[in-house]
This record gives structure tokens, C-alpha cells and sequence, in this order.
């Protein structure tokens, strides 16, 4: 039979019974006399747990739960006082099988077989989806479309050039995470530093990319080295760079002509060798016609430009997206996650206006209060569960995010009925535990659901 198995018991002769059974069998076994002891050595590797209920200390039937953040593999429970409600309760906590002592050995060998071949099956299945997986990651980054696999292919190609690179794509399609792989592949030994353009006013982004000497102004009590200089033989991120002003515009590019760095309220100047890979979600050359960014600029940033195509347009990756985010989120938090059928239908046919950074977003979400592990379609986002998120072309509001606008709904059910959490629940067809979580989410107070 083989396979790795840990018994629990703490009656010594029928720990001892039981080993010899299962060393007959082929097994190997890890005896131990509570969960307490046995605890660090359930892992991954474990093929089976075997384990009496009334145990010193933690007890079999609360044990489950604990197991289940260890391993995946099967749970046979034993007791010399079992109900049919111990027996529901094991089975609904994730329990294999229940044995009432004494065992009828036959019976009981029958059961360990089918265990260790269950995980046996298990094993092998997971190594062909691992296989699957693999082919359709890059580095860490999900691509089976042929489009993202173009993006790959350049990204390898001038990865180990010398050449600036400019990134262009929606908010949300990854233009971050392709940028540090970039940087990843490159020859270079320095940092990958980010700055983005868009969240400083003009003169805390000077300072910021380009440092500053001591008095260069007011609270300049230090000096500070800026951005382009911590990114010294490495890469230098600007991320927004159509959001940059005129004027930095025009330092940026002598800098990047000359790659001479002078700080705020400096007099001297120093060569920096730094790699510029930038990144913008506008249309970069109707910014130039509108006179909003300069042309010389653009050709000194844009060595090769790489363009990331939107979710909606490589469909094909959101369902292996959703198994590499489920992956990180039960890394994350330590328990098994699963998405129900009908709710990865829906999040197929969603059009993510935010990207690969909303789908991830949503399933964080979904995963928090999800029950049992099972994201349902009720775990859902709203603007995902209702009419708009069925398919249909659905565009934001620029003064409106996704999150303000669940607010809205759940905000406009409330008053419906009065502040009744539960009757809303229904009308927005999301369980009563989501509802909950949402009103905590948004800080929604009982004056605001009855106005």
C-alpha cells in the first residue's frame, strides 16, 4: 500500500494495534499521543492522518480545522463513543471516514487503501495542472494568449539590451510587473526603484527623482540622494510619466541625454548609468499632438515600446489568473480556496475595465468573506453580480470607482428597507454574511441607511 501516515491515539495498546496493521500494509507510520505532539509533523508531504476523538488536549472533531491549514490529505477519525452527531460533524469539518471502536479490521484497511490512493490520485493530479501552469507562466507572470506570449517574447529579446523601454496599457494590465521583469532579466546589478509620476505635485517629484542639497529650501535639513541616483546601475520606473509637467519634462529629457544628474540646490553634477523604463496609460502620441508631451522626449524614452493589451482583450488568461490568485491568496491566509462554477462564469464574462489588478482586487475580496473556503456568486462584487457586470460593455464613471459605486447600491437597498440588512441582502441576491462585511467594509452607519 505504501505511504506516509501519522496516527494519533493515546490508548498505547490500541496505538500499538493499529501500527501493526498498517505495517503489514506497507505503511509507514508516525505515531503520536495527541495533536500537540503530532501537529509539527503534519504537512504536505503527510498521505493520512488517523486520529481518535477524545484526545488529551485539543480533541479530534476541533483538530480537523487545524489540520486542514497543515495538509490536504485525508482525515480518519476513531472513537470508542461515537453519535451520529460526532459523525456529521467530522464529515462536515473535511473528515475522510468515522470508525466506531472497536474496528472490524477488514473494514478498516479497506478504507486507509482507498485513503492513500485518494491522495495517491490527488498527487498525480496536481502535478499535471502544475505542468499545465507552467507553460503559461513567464517568470511569474500569467500569459497563455498569444498576445501576452508576444509580450514575453520581446520582453526576453531586449531584456539584456542597453535601451530605454516605454510601457504602454491601461491601468491595471501589469505594466509594473513587466518593467521589474525586465529589470529582472537585464545584466544590471542595481536596484529596480519606481517613482510614479502621477501621485507627486511638480516640485516634491523634482526632488524626489533628482535629490537635494542641504538649504536647497525650506525643511531641507539633509542632504538626499533622489531616485535616479539610488537607481545607479540599475533601473529607474516612471510610472505615469505623461502626468510630468513641462517643465520636468525638459530636465527629465536632459537628463536623459546626457545621463548627468545635478540635485536641488546643487552645484555639482555626476554621471549616473541608470536604465529608464517608463510607463503610461494614455495615448502617448495624442498627447504630443495636443502639445501635452514632448516629441524629443518620447523618442529618448521610447527605445522599444511595448504595448499590454487590456483582459478583456486575451480572455484566455483570466481563468488561469483566477488559479494563480486563489494559489497566493491560500498561500496568504493558510486555508484551501475554491471558486464555484456559476461565479467563474461570471468573472469570464465581466469585460475588468480595471484589469488584471481588479480581478485580483475582487478575489481578495471574495475570498475574505467567503464561506467554507467556496467563493460563491454572492461573494461577489456587486457591479460584478448585477445586470452591468453580465457581459455587457460597463464604463466607469471618471469621478466614480467600482468601490464607491457598491457603496451606492448598497447604500440605495438599505433604504429600500429601511435599514433591514437582511431583506437588502435579498433584494441585491448576496447572503447576509456579505452584506455585513460590506457595511463593515465601508464604514456604513445606521443614520446613512435610513435617509
Amino acid at each position: 500500500m505504501g505511504g506516509q501516515v501519522i496516527l494519533i491515539e493515546d490508548d498505547p495498546d490500541v496505538r500499538f494495534l493499529i501500527e501493526e496493521l498498517l505495517k503489514k500494509e506497507g505503511v509507514n507510520v508516525i505515531s503520536f499521543e495527541s495533536f500537540e505532539e503530532a501537529s509539527s509533523s503534519i504537512n504536505e508531504s503527510s498521505d493520512l492522518v488517523i486520529m481518535d476523538v477524545k484526545l488529551p488536549g485539543v480533541d479530534g472533531i476541533s483538530a480537523i480545522e487545524k489540520i486542514r491549514g497543515l495538509s490536504s490529505c485525508p482525515i480518519i477519525l476513531m472513537s470508542a463513543y461515537g453519535t451520529r452527531k460526532n459523525l456529521i460533524d467530522a464529515i462536515k469539518k473535511g473528515a475522510y471516514d468515522f470508525f466506531i471502536k472497536p474496528i472490524s479490521v477488514e473494514e478498516f484497511r479497506v478504507v486507509v487503501r482507498r485513503a492513500l490512493k485518494k491522495m495517491e490520485l490527488e498527487r498525480e493530479l496536481k502535478k499535471d495542472e502544475k505542468k499545465k501552469f507552467d507553460s503559461v507562466l513567464f517568470h511569474g507572470i500569467v500569459g497563455a494568449s498569444s498576445s501576452m506570449k508576444e509580450v514575453f517574447r520581446v520582453v526576453e529579446k531586449i531584456a539584456k539590451k542597453d535601451i530605454n523601454v516605454l510601457l504602454c496599457g491601461e491601468t491595471g494590465v501589469g505594466k509594473e510587473a513587466i518593467a521589474m521583469l525586465i529589470h529582472k532579466l537585464s545584466d544590471r546589478k542595481g536596484s529596480f526603484v519606481p517613482v510614479n509620476c502621477a501621485s507627486l505635485p511638480d516640485p516634491l517629484l523634482e526632488s524626489e527623482l533628482f535629490g537635494y542639497e542641504k538649504g536647497a529650501f525650506t525643511g531641507a535639513s539633509t542632504s538626499k540622494k533622489g531616485k535616479a541616483e539610488l537607481a545607479e546601475n540599475g533601473t529607474l520606473f516612471l510610472d505615469e510619466i505623461a502626468e510630468m509637467s513641462d517643465r520636468l519634462q525638459a530636465k527629465l529629457l536632459r537628463f536623459v541625454e546626457t545621463k548627468e544628474l545635478e540635485r536641488l540646490g546643487g552645484i555639482e553634477r555626476k554621471i549616473i548609468d541608470v536604465r529608464i523604463i517608463s510607463a503610461t496609460n494614455r495615448d502617448v502620441e495624442k498627447e504630443i499632438r495636443d502639445g501635452r508631451f514632448r516629441k524629443d522626449l518620447y523618442y529618448r524614452l521610447s527605445g522599444i515600446t511595448i504595448k499590454i493589451p487590456p483582459l478583456r482583450e486575451r480572455r484566455e488568461d483570466i481563468p488561469y489568473l483566477i488559479d494563480y490568485f486563489l494559489s497566493q491568496l491560500e498561500n496568504e491566509g493558510g486555508k484551501k480556496l475554491e471558486i464555484a462554477e456559476t461565479a467563474k462564469e461570471r468573472l469570464l464574462s465581466y469585460l475588468w475595465p480595471g484589469n488584471v489588478r481588479e480581478l485580483k482586487a475582487v478575489l481578495s475580496s471574495a475570498s475574505a468573506i467567503c464561506e467554507d473556503g467556496l467563493i460563491k456568486i454572492e461573494d461577489l462584487p456587486l457591479h460584478i453580480v448585477g445586470d452591468e457586470g453580465k457581459g455587457l460593455i460597463h464604463h466607469l464613471p471618471l469621478d466614480k470607482s467600482i468601490e464607491e459605486m457598491e457603496k451606492m447600491k448598497i447604500l440605495e437597498a438599505l433604504k429600500k428597507t429601511k435599514g433591514n440588512q437582511r431583506k437588502a441582502a435579498q433584494i441585491l441576491g448576496i447572503s447576509e454574511r456579505s452584506m455585513w462585511y460590506r457595511i463593515k467594509k465601508y464604514g456604513i452607519c445606521s443614520k446613512e441607511m435610513e435617509n
